[in-house]
């Protein structure tokens, strides 16, 4: 009985939420795509967890007005946004409040989990275990689906490979992520971490097929490898010839094989290129620089054919601004992203209203192929400032704060601090340029684990004894 009660502990529990992520993220995906279904097991599964350690929390501690008043917070946002979001609804706007709610969901579970791995993890090595069983679970099952002819693509086209897993993306982001944390303690004495890095390496550069895997994967350990010489030439560590010939035929090996075997994925951006030039405006005949399909509404809309019903004229505007913009700077017509993150800038611009500045104009109130990816940009322009403080506010402080913290002794630093400061980099740097990085549940638990670990001075005593191994 004492056993089972040790075993039962808040820290045990969030640690078996990181395992099962990938578990949850398959049983999703089978469910929606195999199943045809909108519910699965993950959707009650994986709030469930959080939402017990909360409860038990709010009462074991003393700050249950503090927690009150930062509830009340968030949910006054919540409703203040949701109801512009429903003025501003019409029918170009892409998504319903249903999905408006989601998002919201998503990110204030970002902001529980946060403070919950803060103030449960104590155990820093059994956290980093936890990882380890969650990257091994991910590999096997996209390695399985490859090789049973039953992984879904990464792309439309039916390019690259991403297993029973609904975002290429943000698979490649937490297969990255999660590398961070391996290598925070990798030693070439460890084969099981030696092979589950190479398999994840071939898979990011080879299968994926994404720019995501390839240059992520590269910059990893690159950033691991530039991060050992630092601490080795620090510490005054003396290399012999030998040994320095084999690190640099190591390190040319690498890039070599990996932009050999990444070639694949570098092929598609030739597609797009190739899309580009052969994307056409069937009427003039002359080179588009926006979509097919915003090109047509800007065109109803120069002849009045759009209704403000249909869409606002703050919107029609922005659209007009994009096109006449994009054809001015000749915009590639296939980057949508830039094309999202322009028309967004112009629709903030051409709506003119502080409130929405503040708490957002809704995220999916844009028309379809307008919806910003690239998540950073869209919580402060779709969710408002205050969204944006809200949810990524308190990740931000967290990183800034630990970084300055680091730098004022950055002659003590190690490995580890390195590798968990290139996994929150690169997660803020995903969010930012590609998106889903911070909605995704299971890339926004490994980017949470990074901002614990840097932050956490609690290094135990199983910890200190793995390290000196």
């Amino acid at each position: 009985m004492k056993k089972l009660k040790e075993l039962c502990t808040l820290e045990n529990l969030l640690c078996i939420y990181i395992i099962i992520c990938p578990i949850l993220d398959i049983a999703s995906f089978l469910f929606r795509n195999y199943f045809n279904t909108n519910f699965s097991p993950s959707t009650i599964i994986r709030p469930l967890i959080p939402i017990i350690c909360f409860t038990i929390l709010f009462f074991k501690e003393n700050n249950k007005i503090k927690k009150i008043i930062i509830i009340g917070i968030y949910f006054l946002y919540s409703l203040i946004h949701l109801y512009f979001f429903q003025k501003l609804h019409n029918g170009s706007s892409y998504g319903s409040i249903k999905n408006e709610l989601q998002y919201i969901i998503n990110y204030s579970l970002m902001t529980v989990n946060l403070y919950l791995f803060y103030a449960i993890i104590k155990n820093k090595s059994k956290l980093k275990k936890a990882v380890y069983i969650s990257l091994i679970i991910y590999v096997i099952s996209i390695y399985f689906s490859i090789l049973t002819n039953t992984s879904s693509h990464t792309y439309l086209e039916g390019i690259g490979y991403k297993g029973y897993f609904e975002s290429g993306n943000s698979l490649c982001t937490v297969l990255i992520l999660c590398l961070c944390i391996i290598l925070s303690d990798f030693n070439f004495k460890k084969w099981g971490k030696i092979s589950l890095i190479i398999f994840t390496g071939i898979y990011l550069i080879v299968f994926s097929e994404m720019r995501t895997g390839l240059f992520g994967f590269g910059i990893v350990v690159a950033i691991w490898i530039i991060g050992k010489f630092f601490i080795a030439i620090k510490e005054k560590i003396n290399f012999n010839k030998k040994q320095i010939l084999i690190i640099t035929f190591g390190i040319i090996l690498f890039v070599v094989l990996t932009f050999i075997l990444g070639a694949r994925t570098l092929e598609r951006r030739k597609l797009l290129k190739e899309n580009e030039l052969n994307n056409f405006d069937e009427e003039t005949q002359s080179i588009r620089y926006v979509t097919g399909d915003i090109l047509n509404i800007y065109k109803k809309i120069q002849k009045n054919e759009i209704t403000n019903e249909f869409m606002s004229e703050a919107e029609q505007k922005a659209i007009v601004d994009l096109c006449e913009f994009a054809e001015k700077h000749k915009i590639s017509n296939v980057n949508l992203r830039k094309q999202q993150f322009i028309y967004n800038l112009f629709l903030v611009k051409e709506q003119k209203n502080p409130l929405l500045i503040l708490f957002g104009n809704g995220y999916k109130n844009q028309t379809g192929e307008l919806v910003m990816e690239m998540e950073i940009p869209a919580l402060i322009c779709n969710f408002g400032l205050i969204g944006f403080v809200l949810y990524l506010g308190p990740i931000l402080y967290l990183i800034i704060s630990s970084f300055i913290r680091e730098l004022k002794k950055i002659k003590e630093i190690k490995i580890d601090k390195i590798m968990y400061f290139t996994g929150c980099g690169l997660a803020i740097l995903l969010s930012g340029i590609s998106g889903y990085v911070f909605f995704n549940l299971s890339s926004m638990t490994m980017a949470i684990v990074l901002c614990v670990l840097i932050n956490s001075e609690k290094c135990n005593e199983i910890d200190n004894i793995r390290q000196v191994r």
